[in-house]
C-alpha cells in the first residue's frame, strides 16, 4: 500500500466532523495530521464592535474574505494578560460551545463540517472582567488546509458605573424613575 494514502487515511480518520476535539484546546490545531498555512488566511474573526460595557454580549463574525468556504472554525477569547480562555460563548446554528481547560463554554466549534462562508457567535465576558480582549480563531477550509490562530482586533471592557445621583432622586419623581428604568434596561 502506498505510505501518503495509508497517511491521508489516519489523518482523515483523526479528523472531526463535528467539531473540534479537547487536544485542541491547547494548541489550537485540528489534529489532521498535516501542517497549518503559513500565508495570509481568507478567513477572518470580526469582533462586531470595538468596546463593551462589563457583563455585555461581544457579537461576533467569522467570515470568508475571498470565494473560499471553511468548513470548520475553532475560536477562544483571551485578555492580553493571560494564556488562558476567558469567557463564555453562545452559537444558535453554526457551532457549539465547548470546554476547554475545566471552564464551560469558553470555546466554540463547528457542528458540521460543511461549508461556511459566514457564522455568527456571541461571547460573554466574565462577571467582574475590565480590560482588552481579542479572539483567536483557527479556520479549517479541508483536512490539509487550515489556519491556526488568527487573532481578532482587540474588544475593550469597560465597567460600568452606576451614576451616584441616580440614588438621591425620589420614587415618586417622574424624572428619577424614567433614569431608573434607563439604567436597568442597559443592564
Amino acid at each position: 500500500m502506498n505510505y501518503y494514502l495509508l497517511f491521508l487515511l489516519m489523518a482523515l480518520a483523526r479528523a472531526s466532523p463535528y467539531g473540534a476535539l479537547q487536544a485542541a484546546c491547547a494548541s489550537m490545531t485540528p489534529g489532521h495530521g498535516f501542517n497549518p498555512q503559513n500565508g495570509t488566511s481568507p478567513f477572518i474573526v470580526m469582533p462586531l464592535t470595538s468596546e463593551i460595557i462589563q457583563n455585555s454580549l461581544v457579537p461576533i463574525g467569522l467570515s470568508s474574505i475571498t470565494s473560499d468556504y471553511f468548513k470548520g472554525f475553532f475560536i477562544m477569547a483571551f485578555s492580553d494578560n493571560s494564556s488562558k480562555p476567558i469567557g463564555k460563548f453562545s452559537i444558535d446554528v453554526d457551532g457549539q460551545s465547548m470546554t476547554c481547560f475545566n471552564e464551560m463554554d469558553n470555546a466554540a466549534t463547528h457542528l458540521i463540517n460543511d461549508d461556511k462562508s459566514f457564522v455568527m457567535l456571541n461571547w460573554m465576558p466574565p462577571y467582574d472582567f475590565v480590560g482588552s480582549v481579542h479572539f483567536r480563531t483557527t479556520f479549517v477550509k479541508n483536512v490539509s488546509h487550515y489556519w491556526v490562530s488568527i487573532k481578532s482586533d482587540p474588544v475593550e471592557v469597560i465597567q460600568f458605573f452606576m451614576p451616584s445621583s441616580a440614588a438621591h432622586f425620589s420614587s415618586n419623581s417622574s424624572l428619577g424613575l424614567a433614569l431608573l428604568i434607563f439604567i436597568v434596561g442597559m443592564i
